[in-house]
């Protein structure tokens, strides 16, 4: 049996400030250092592993470190991990995207693809991440990977063979994980099953 823990990274000013982060890289902020701090025990008693594998991108460096610390794990990086870019609309608040692109948010809103300058769409965002599962979940045991909002929910949703777009998968809130298992070697999607979501503690929040 395989064990996918998909960690997203602590909290950020611009998640404070409700700005899409992207593939721009936002540090923690001290709420977010407490929050990875907060699930680093819980995370190590729960899904000990000795290595962690995290996107490139600082703010989930540095929650997989604050894990990793307490597990005695080291960290792998691994820039497929990192969060979807979002091009020109990096940065800008919500009433910001809807007042100056008001239809491809909405748009984006459904599930389908905005069409604005520098956005990486499903397709491209489920290729790299499903390589980096297939590089790193390997063979028995449980393998933990912090990563970013929206690269969680596109490869949650792939893994589990739903359509691209769905937002049935919500996103995960910071610091907040998903755990999926597998019985195979083959990451085709419908071979892994879902058991927990946005996972905090002993808390699974829906």
């Amino acid at each position: 049996m395989r064990r996918l823990i998909l960690v997203r990274h602590g909290e950020t000013d611009w998640n404070a400030e409700h700005r899409l982060q992207g593939a721009s890289d936002v540090p923690l902020n001290e709420n977010g250092r407490e929050q990875a701090r907060a699930a680093a025990p819980l995370l190590a008693r729960i899904a000990p592993v000795k290595t962690i594998v995290a996107s490139d991108l600082s703010r989930a460096q540095e929650t997989a470190h604050i894990i990793a610390d307490v597990m005695g794990a080291d960290v792998v990086t691994d820039a497929r991990l990192r969060e979807r870019c979002y091009g020109v609309w990096e940065g800008l608040q919500e009433d910001v995207r809807r007042s100056e692109h008001g239809e491809e948010h909405t748009r984006w809103e459904r599930g389908l693809e905005p069409r604005v300058e520098g956005y990486e769409g499903h397709a491209a965002v489920a290729k790299r991440a499903l390589a980096a599962v297939a590089d790193h979940v390997t063979g028995e045991g449980t393998q933990m990977l912090v990563a970013h909002g929206s690269t969680i929910r596109v490869l949650i949703g792939t893994l589990l063979g739903i359509e691209l777009g769905s937002r049935v998968i919500g996103t995960l809130g910071n610091a907040r994980w998903a755990e999926l298992e597998s019985a195979t070697e083959d990451d085709a999607p419908g071979n892994w099953v879902l058991r927990e979501l946005n996972a905090v503690g002993d808390t699974v929040l829906t």
